[in-house]
């Protein structure tokens, strides 16, 4: 077959068994990227305790080894799908894998708070660049059907994958080598997608080229990080002018953000689909969800290591029942919810989230993995499971097709920008009441999150209206 490539050039013609095998070199491409994306969200969990000694990160710094990376990853996540739309889908895909695959680098040589901060927030640019695009060339690379059909399907599994995987690698190098290796891994990955993507992926933008909103994805992430900071700085008091000032100032970006999106022909974030109260009740309750998981991570993580005195591959291993638990219940969730209904099996879910949360705060001064861990992650990892489904579906009920890309892109950046000004909040909360250094902050981290959870099932049951056609689709 003759291909036209995005400058009008021809491309050689192929034979049947080349353009097969071009194709599955391809998806292998995309799958790589999507999975080394997937992977950096979980690998640098099991090594938080190990990067703070060495590192030197007080008990409020150590968040943002995970939020420098969520917040920057989320909050220009919507900005990556646009830029690779205006400046070539595969040139994105590049540049964002080599920056982060450099940003890795710099995170596995750091020796300074600071320098570690810094890179995380890069890989998360990285990220952001990347994610929208692989999706983009799935559709541009694989003709609708059952080859793009296998390919969705593939990118799933490598969604759910990843976070397994880096888990268990993010455990085997941190007890091995050393936490630097969680990042250094990054680097072949890297630098094969980077060499396949050049050699196989043909560029691809959009027909029409749409216009960047940087000033709306500028104001938003500022607002963002100065939020967070005002949280997480627990050396100052509530009353310190540096404090209050920050969020003074993240209050007036969030409003110059609001000005400005209504401006633009082409919106970071489209306002308009606010106005649907299933759109906007889903996504308020993915950032609380957002917040629960992100802070079920850390916190069981670092209980796990310094409570229980757990090596970093088991705390690793010690997450598989959460894993294992999540990948069955979302397909049980697939199979049953036209029966059970969309709202009743999101609000399932969210209350075996909080049951899972309530249950670790309950139990977390008995000390025991058995006794305190195993149970809690099981029915946690039912939460997970049953809640994503539905709250996607939700929050694409009745939105016009136009805006169908932005709502997705807004849904995965609820959970990234929620989990993160979650984490600071709880923070914040568990040095108010004498830190980490014993079972009591555990106890009231976990706690509030069962509060965070009973708060989303609260908007669901008032918020959230979907008609009996809708579950029946579902």
């Amino acid at each position: 077959m003759t291909v036209r490539t995005d400058d009008g050039r021809q491309a050689a013609e192929q034979s049947p068994a080349t353009g097969a095998l071009v194709a599955r070199l391809i998806l292998v491409t995309l799958l790589m990227a999507e999975l080394l994306i997937q992977v950096d969200q979980t690998i640098v969990n099991v090594a938080l305790p190990f990067i703070q000694r060495d590192l030197d990160f007080t008990e409020s710094g150590l968040p943002w080894v995970v939020n420098a990376y969520g917040l920057l990853y989320g909050g220009l996540l919507p900005l990556g799908g646009r830029i690779g739309d205006l400046f070539g889908r595969r040139r994105v895909l590049i540049t964002g894998v080599t920056v982060f695959t450099l940003a890795s680098v710099v995170c596995g040589f750091s020796t300074d708070p600071t320098v570690m901060v810094i890179a995380r927030a890069v890989q998360g640019m990285g990220g952001a660049l990347t994610a929208p695009v692989v999706l983009s060339l799935i559709i541009t690379s694989f003709e609708e059907g059952p080859s793009r059909q296998r390919a969705f399907a593939l990118w799933g599994s490598a969604q759910a994958a990843g976070a397994l995987f880096g888990l268990i690698v993010g455990g085997l190098l941190t007890s091995g080598p050393g936490w630097e290796f969680s990042f250094f891994v990054a680097v072949p990955i890297g630098a094969l997608v980077v060499g396949l993507a050049a050699a196989t992926i043909k560029e691809s933008r959009a027909d029409e080229r749409p216009s960047i909103d940087v000033a709306g994805a500028v104001t938003f992430t500022a607002a963002l990080l100065m939020t967070v900071y005002a949280f997480l700085d627990t050396q100052r008091s509530w009353t310190s002018p540096l404090r209050g000032g920050l969020l003074l100032v993240a209050a007036v970006l969030f409003a110059v953000f609001l000005a400005v999106e209504r401006r633009q022909a082409h919106p970071f974030v489209p306002l308009q689909v606010f106005r649907l109260r299933n759109t906007s009740g889903a996504l308020a309750i993915m950032a609380i969800f957002g917040a629960t998981q992100m802070s079920y991570f850390f916190f069981v993580t670092l209980y796990l290591q310094e409570i229980l005195g757990f090596s970093a591959l088991q705390t690793g291993l010690a997450y598989l029942p959460l894993i294992a638990t999540l990948l069955v219940f979302a397909q049980v969730c697939m199979k049953t919810v036209a029966r059970v209904g969309l709202t009743r099996m999101l609000m399932t879910g969210l209350l075996c989230l909080g049951l899972g949360m309530g249950w670790l705060g309950f139990a977390a001064s008995s000390g025991s993995f058995l006794g305190t861990v195993l149970g809690p992650t099981i029915i946690s990892g039912i939460g997970l499971g049953l809640t994503m489904m539905p709250a996607g579906t939700l929050a694409t009920t009745g939105v016009d097709p136009a805006d169908a890309g932005a709502v997705s892109g807004l849904f995965n950046t609820a959970i990234l920008v929620g989990g993160s000004l979650g984490l600071a909040v709880l923070t914040t909360v568990t040095q108010a009441v004498g830190g980490l250094g014993d079972t009591h902050g555990y106890t009231v981290a976990f706690l509030c999150s069962a509060g965070l959870a009973a708060a989303a099932i609260l908007i669901a049951a008032l918020v959230i209206r979907v008609p009996q056609q809708a579950d029946a689709a579902a």
